[in-house]
């Protein structure tokens, strides 16, 4: 059920709510059945996917969905954004990747007042697909996105009222572009992390999936009638080890990520895979396959239980493109 109660929304429905004792309500779907009398410590936005280029409407777009999120009367205390921030940086130019970061930030500046933790997509890695962009500049690949975002690494952690946070490094150089792989040095980080934090329940973040259902309807991966075949450029690679880790740990209870543009969720060994669609939808031509633009609300209990929406900010066509 979408979500939308905003301040503007609440003052409409004022005298209704005054007549009757009630507010707009919440329809939430439940991680799993909490606790009586559970309590929420944190709220949070998962965006991810915006692609913002420096020309067409994405930007407008991103707008309205920050300065939806902004002006909700349960507002967020942080967002998330799960990566690909820009349209695309593995095939453009500086001139071109500078002109897309440009945008990206004058949006948040314009429409957001909400924390902002970050993680890299494919699409924040400049240079890794095109021959015309020299590996020896000093913003080539990952140093550009990590620079203009002001993060010290590309995979972090940090804790928010009394749960733990981890956001991982999904891209991984694959040949000329990427694979989902956090590698040997982040997974003995992610294992040291863990340990120290086992007092905590933990939500971890990627840009491509640990584990999803729905990488298997994003293209066609029906190979001669007979097999699936999910490559390692839409879900990790290294999900049994992942697995594993997580089963070493139980207090990671969730893992979000986006990528694939499409909403589904994963139950696995006690914790909770959450595909988050995208902002942009298909690319910013509606609705991919059936999952509209949209962001997540995400609320966080003391019991390590959660609960997720899908929100659909309003995006409608536009003849910019």
């Amino acid at each position: 059920m979408e979500n939308r109660t905003s301040r503007r929304d609440l003052l409409k429905t004022a005298t209704l709510a005054g007549a009757f004792g009630l507010l707009p309500g919440l329809a939430l779907a439940d991680g799993k059945k909490g606790k009586p009398g559970r309590k929420r410590l944190v709220r949070i936005a998962h965006f991810t996917d915006a692609h913002i280029s420096a020309t067409g409407s994405g930007s407008r777009w991103l707008g309205q969905a920050l300065e939806d999120v902004n002006d909700l009367v349960d507002v967020p205390s942080m967002i998330l954004f799960g990566g690909d921030m820009v349209f695309d940086g593995a095939n453009v130019n500086k001139d071109q990747m500078a002109a897309q970061w440009v945008e990206f930030h004058a949006t948040l500046r314009n429409s957001n007042s909400l924390p902002v933790q970050y993680c890299l997509g494919n699409h924040d890695v400049w240079g890794w697909n095109t021959s015309s962009v020299d590996p020896k500049e000093s913003e080539y690949g990952k140093k550009w996105a990590l620079d203009t975002l002001e993060m010290d690494h590309p995979y972090y952690s940090f804790d928010n009222a009394g749960w733990h946070f981890v956001v991982l490094d999904s891209i991984a150089r694959h040949r000329r572009g990427y694979i989902g792989r956090l590698g040997l040095k982040q997974l003995q980080w992610l294992d040291k992390d863990l340990t120290s934090h086992s007092d905590k329940p933990t939500i971890v973040m990627s840009h491509i999936p640990l584990l999803s259902a729905c990488t298997t309807f994003f293209g066609h991966s029906e190979v001669d009638g007979s097999k699936w075949h999910v490559p390692g450029s839409l879900m990790h690679i290294d999900a049994r080890q992942t697995k594993d880790l997580f089963l070493k740990h139980p207090a990671v209870k969730v893992c979000i990520s986006g990528h694939i543009h499409l909403v589904d969720r994963v139950d696995y060994n006690g914790v909770s895979y959450l595909c988050g669609g995208a902002l942009s939808g298909n690319w910013w031509h509606g609705n991919f396959q059936e999952t509209p633009p949209g962001y997540s609300l995400i609320d966080l209990f003391d019991d390590g239980t959660w609960r997720r929406e899908y929100v659909k900010y309003g995006w409608a066509p536009d003849s910019l493109g």
